[in-house]
Parts: C-alpha cells; sequence; structure tokens
C-alpha cells in the first residue's frame, strides 16, 4: 500500500473511533469499558488501542493494534502512554491526558515527528476517548494513533503540537409522542 493510501486508512480508522464512541455516549454520558465491543470498529482496530488509568495523570497500554506498534517501534502491551511522547513533552501530555479525564472530554493530540521537532510539523493524530468504570470514574481509554503527514523515517517517540479537547458528550433530547384523541 502507498503512503498516501496509508496515511488516508489512518485518518478514516480515526474517524470511526470517534463515531463509535460518540454513538456510546449517546446518552450524554461516558461509555462504560466494558460496553467497548472491538468487533464494531474492525475496520479501525490496526489504529486503536485500549489503555488503563493509572495513579491521577498516567496511563497504561493494554492493547494495541499492528499500526500503532508500527508508529512506536516496540511492542506497546504494559507500556506506560507516554512513552509514545518525547521526554520534554510529557508533562504537557500528562496533564491532557488528566483534564480527559476530569472533565470526561475526548482529547486530541497533534504530534510531531522526531526528525520535526523544531518545525512543528505535524505528523500523526493521537486520539483518546475516556471510558468509564461500573463506578462511575474514568479508569479506561479508547485510543488511536495514525500518521497524518510524510513517512516517518525513524519509529519512536513524538513531540507534541497541539492538544484539542472535544465537547463533552451531551444528552440528547427525547421526542415523545403525545396523542390527544380529543
Amino acid at each position: 500500500m502507498t503512503h498516501h493510501a496509508l496515511t488516508r486508512h489512518g485518518a478514516r480508522a480515526l474517524d470511526i473511533l470517534d463515531a463509535y464512541w460518540t454513538g456510546l455516549a449517546v446518552q450524554g454520558d461516558l461509555p462504560l469499558w466494558s460496553d467497548v465491543d472491538p468487533g464494531q470498529f474492525q475496520d479501525a482496530l490496526d489504529h486503536a488501542f485500549l489503555a488503563k488509568r493509572f495513579g491521577r495523570s498516567h496511563a497504561r497500554i493494554r492493547v494495541a493494534g499492528g499500526a500503532v506498534e508500527d508508529l512506536s517501534g516496540q511492542r506497546c502491551n504494559g507500556l506506560p502512554l507516554s512513552l509514545l511522547i518525547r521526554n520534554a513533552d510529557r508533562a504537557t501530555f500528562n496533564d491532557a491526558l488528566t483534564t480527559c479525564c476530569d472533565t470526561r472530554r475526548a482529547v486530541e493530540v497533534a504530534l510531531t515527528s522526531r526528525t520535526d521537532a523544531a518545525t512543528k510539523t505535524v505528523a500523526a493524530r493521537l486520539m483518546l476517548y475516556p471510558l468509564k468504570d461500573t463506578g462511575g470514574r474514568v479508569t479506561q481509554f479508547l485510543g488511536g494513533l495514525a500518521l497524518t503527514g510524510e513517512a516517518i523515517e525513524q519509529p519512536g517517540q513524538f513531540g507534541v503540537a497541539t492538544i484539542t479537547f472535544r465537547p463533552a458528550p451531551t444528552r440528547r433530547p427525547h421526542l415523545r409522542l403525545v396523542v390527544d384523541n380529543q
């Protein structure tokens, strides 16, 4: 597959994950992590991962797709999510992770490659969608990682270019059929 096709597939995968998470959150609350069904976003599995929160501002990757591992340059299962981020940007990334949990909002992190750190050219997108446990606490994340620009010469750590928080899920109004037979 060409680089252009891979980039398009990655962008499509992130769109699929976004639509899936938004669909689970239709009642205005975060989805339960136990409601996540990978079969429902199978076309995005290569770019998807599940991570478990530990501490206030950290998460550990539980399982990751092949494209995520290719971009990181290593097997990701069990590794801290922040290992995808350069040391200089980890505090910013960890703060974003904390805000994602506290505000219950999805976060998009635009990433720079190792070689484009000075120019801040966006090389990839990282999406984090918070998931709650049965007690209502954010304890897990559905995530996605995909290239957005040129091929990365060397897999490994990324820099943080920008962080954007998405609006929290909102309760959609219900229509109620009222019949007046008078």
